[in-house]
């Protein structure tokens, strides 16, 4: 006797992420994306929608790795200093701990990306921060600050993340020198 289960066309199986379309989403206006976050078994998932032209610029993670997959759409990324198209059909891209990455949008249309975070760590609670700072303008497209404010908030943030998430603008070299003495500064 050969028993059959069905699963509803809503369930999903455990560990896996949904399509993200339920999440509540910040917005980066600055480089135009939108995420949503949920958590994995052992992992998060990190829904990125990125607008036309929306980017992720350069950055690494020492202690994170990264499986990114186009979800809809095509996403163009930067692994290691190469490019390459990001299609639903081509799987994951795995980036490593300490590689550096970027993501962008060339397509023309809304594209909507995901990774899976290993370990999850506070990426959510760095993007969410760095949107609601791209909401105030206190960097610019470059990751500078527009102001004083700015650049205290600049300064606290990089340095409290740097164990996890480093941008290479400015270059990691000059952050380590300047962010510390700014960091200690603005407590």
């Amino acid at each position: 006797m050969t028993t059959t289960t069905s699963t509803a066309a809503n369930e999903r199986p455990a560990g896996s992420p949904s399509d993200g379309s339920g999440l509540e989403r910040v917005t980066d206006p600055i480089h135009h994306v939108a995420f949503g976050f949920e958590p994995g078994d052992g992992c998060m998932w990190a829904h990125t929608w990125f607008e036309p032209g929306g980017y992720l610029p350069e950055h690494f993670h020492p202690t994170l790795e990264e499986h990114w997959e186009a979800v809809e759409g095509t996403l163009r990324a930067k692994v290691d200093g190469t490019w390459r198209d990001l299609r639903p059909e081509d799987g994951p891209a795995v980036v490593a701990r300490n590689v550096r990455h970027a993501l962008k949008n060339e397509s023309g249309r809304p594209a909507h990306g995901r990774a899976k975070v290993i370990p999850g760590g506070h990426l959510e609670e760095f993007l969410t921060e760095a949107s609601r700072a791209a909401q105030e303008g206190l960097f610019n497209e470059r990751n500078l600050p527009t102001s004083l404010k700015g650049a205290i908030w600049l300064a606290k943030f990089a340095y409290r993340f740097r164990d996890e998430t480093v941008m290479t603008s400015p270059p990691p070299a000059l952050q380590r020198i300047v962010l510390p003495p700014i960091a200690r500064l603005a407590r």
